[in-house]
């Protein structure tokens, strides 16, 4: 393996779990000699990958998610503003659609204290209705992120202290593991992580180690993963002889 391919493997590995005594950010400026060290180390305690009966990877003792914030890459500071917020919810469909939802739930509620009044004012609900029909035109469509995003960056103190307790209730839940999983980020589960991680490498540099990446098995399919196309004990023999940090297990 090369030194670039080594550079390169080691950023990724430490990104998921590969400890060594030098810091990613580091390792774009290390030295030959630096890189060198660091792979010996790295080969004393190589990244573990669990591998399926069907060779489907996942980082070994990968942290599983279990509520939005852990598979979703929000900006810290998306909580400081109108401004944040709506650029948030830009980044992040899933998000975006809770917006969707918090906007259709204001306006029908602001549209329902607006009849009452207009009602009593007209005590005529046919031209009530028609005033209605014609204010809620005004409002936008909830299903144009536009819309909703130029709502969010708008909101007063009142309106945006309580969508964000909203949407802290939201991150802090459960996500809906079919309809959103498309949307999580590359590290949010172990499988993830590792097609991420062998997706960043050049699987050509690791010396007869066979792994595929499999990219949908069908149109419309949501299976991205790595595969070991090969048996995990002649892997980690090949691994264990060219000094790859890499080794596989295999589950049940």
């Amino acid at each position: 393996m090369n030194t670039l391919s080594r550079r390169q493997f080691l950023k990724l590995a430490s990104g998921i779990g590969l400890g060594i005594a030098i810091a990613p950010r580091k390792l774009e400026a290390a030295s030959t000699a630096t890189l060198n060290q660091v792979w010996q180390q790295a080969n004393q305690t190589p990244l573990l990958f669990d591998v399926t009966e069907y060779g489907t990877l996942s980082v070994a003792d990968y942290p599983e998610p279990k509520i939005r914030s852990d598979v979703y890459a929000i900006d810290a500071d998306w909580n400081e503003s109108p401004a944040t917020l709506a650029l948030a919810a830009e980044s992040c469909i899933p998000l975006s659609w809770f917006a969707a939802d918090l906007h259709r739930e204001a306006i029908e509620q602001k549209l329902e204290s607006i009849s009452e009044s207009v009602h009593e004012l007209l005590g005529c609900p046919d031209a009530t209705q028609k005033i209605m029909s014609n204010i809620r035109k005004t409002c936008g469509d909830s299903d144009c992120p536009e819309v909703v995003e130029e709502w969010l960056g708008n909101l007063n103190h009142a309106e945006f202290d309580s969508v964000v307790h909203d949407i802290d209730r939201w991150l802090a839940a459960e996500p809906n593991w079919t309809h959103e999983c498309e949307y999580f980020e590359a590290w949010a589960d172990g499988q993830r992580a590792a097609l991420n991680f062998f997706r960043g490498i050049d699987l050509d540099s690791i010396s007869g180690i066979n792994i595929d990446i499999v990219e949908g098995e069908h149109p419309g399919s949501t299976y991205y993963a790595a595969e070991l196309a090969m048996d995990p004990e002649e892997a980690n023999a090949i691994a264990a002889h060219e000094g790859i940090p890499l080794r596989f297990r295999r589950i049940l």
